[in-house]
């Protein structure tokens, strides 16, 4: 076949597959590989989901349902929302459920993205921000969290990046990879540079239930003046343990529903039906279920945190959301990129180096779930201490 190049050649394959494919071979070849690189729930899908899935089924739902999602569903995300983030949405008009948080961002990104726009990203951040501003051709451009703050971006820093062109703010708080929960002065901030600079934010909380203490989550589309510019993102992947169902949602008003609902026509049409089935029984009976699993994270994260703190040469800040730890790997003197290879090779454990997120300090820091059990949490500490002790002679 001819040389084929178009403008994808510009877009990155995902480098956290990358890692877990390579995971995956050394296990099949008989290599004992710690899992700490995939950001998915261990545990199994409630039960109650399952069985209205197979009710479901069993009724012969197996046709298309509309475009914007089942009526049923869309009113659990409804009432979801106002009773979780206090954010008023009519089913009817304001909501769209789509395919994962991935089809939703890309729906919101393509659908509401011209060439020539700005979108302005916290890194470090999930890698599918930069490379859908590159896909809708717009410019993505780049306000860098700090871990000396706790991984919270600076609003001064976001002020300075405004420009005519900025057409969006995309922000994810719990962060994927950092942890960090974004305090109510940054979302508020953050709200009053939108109203002021007259921009969109989407605001990506597929992690908002995964929070440890007495923090709160604050969604910047329940702030007065942010009901018809701010878009919520959110679905069932991570708090309810269903990424292989690929459940997500879309609210926002309804001008800025229609572009991304155009978009879902001719990518996905629609979810399954009997998934969407699932979902409403998960969203509606399962949340005794989501409180135990945020309760075995947090005792997760806790245990990672105190083992991670003895190794030599690491330094991290305590995420205070998420499934994520992201250590600074710097006093080591590797890179992360080479630090994550050399520590899948040599030690068998599989981690995700700062590049997949960080498109300039990238090299410092390197991203462990623990969306992990104990023991593999507990074995592949072990195997990171004395991983950084072989890079020093100490045995």
């Amino acid at each position: 076949m001819y040389p084929f190049h178009n403008h994808m050649d510009g877009i990155e394959l995902s480098r956290i597959r990358q890692i877990g494919e390579k995971a995956t071979e050394m296990a099949a070849a008989g290599r004992s590989i710690i899992k700490l690189q995939v950001g998915e729930p261990d545990f199994d899908t409630p039960q109650r989901a399952i069985s209205a899935a197979i009710a479901s089924l069993q009724k012969m739902e197996t046709h298309y349902t509309p475009n914007r999602g089942t009526m049923e569903l869309r009113r659990a995300i409804s009432d979801k929302l106002w009773r979780d983030n206090r954010i008023k949405v009519n089913p009817v008009d304001n909501i769209l459920v789509v395919t994962g948080c991935a089809e939703a961002l890309m729906c919101a990104c393509l659908g509401l993205l011209d060439p020539g726009d700005e979108l302005i990203v916290v890194e470090p951040s999930f890698i599918n921000y930069i490379q859908l501003a590159k896909i809708s051709g717009a410019k993505p451009v780049i306000v860098r969290a700090r871990e000396e703050n706790d991984w919270m971006p600076d609003l001064g820093d976001i002020k300075k990046a405004i420009s005519p062109r900025t057409k969006m703010l995309l922000l994810c708080s719990p962060c994927n990879p950092t942890g960090a929960v974004y305090s109510e002065e940054v979302i508020k901030g953050i709200a009053e540079l939108a109203i002021a600079n007259d921009f969109l934010v989407v605001s990506d909380e597929v992690y908002e239930k995964l929070i440890y203490g007495d923090i709160r989550h604050v969604s910047i589309a329940s702030l007065p003046g942010m009901e018809d510019r701010a878009i919520t993102i959110n679905g069932l992947s991570k708090a309810y343990a269903m990424t292989g169902w690929r459940v997500g949602y879309v609210a926002a008003c309804k001008e800025l529903i229609l572009p991304m609902l155009k978009m879902h026509q001719y990518c996905t049409t629609c979810a399954p039906a009997f998934i969407q089935a699932a979902s409403v029984e998960a969203l509606t009976h399962c949340d005794a279920e989501i409180r135990n699993m945020q309760q075995v994270y947090a005792q997760r994260r806790d245990l990672i945190a105190g083992l991670l703190q003895e190794c030599d040469d690491l330094s991290i800040v305590v995420p205070k959301g998420t499934f994520y730890i992201y250590p600074n790997i710097s006093k080591t003197g590797l890179d992360s990129e080479t630090f994550v290879m050399r520590l899948l090779e040599e030690q068998g454990v599989a981690t995700v180096f700062g590049g997949a997120f960080d498109h300039t300090l990238s090299k410092n820091n390197i991203r462990i779930s623990f969306a992990n059990s104990d023991d593999n949490l507990r074995e592949g500490a072990a195997r990171i201490k004395t991983f950084i002790q072989s890079l020093h002679g100490k045995r």
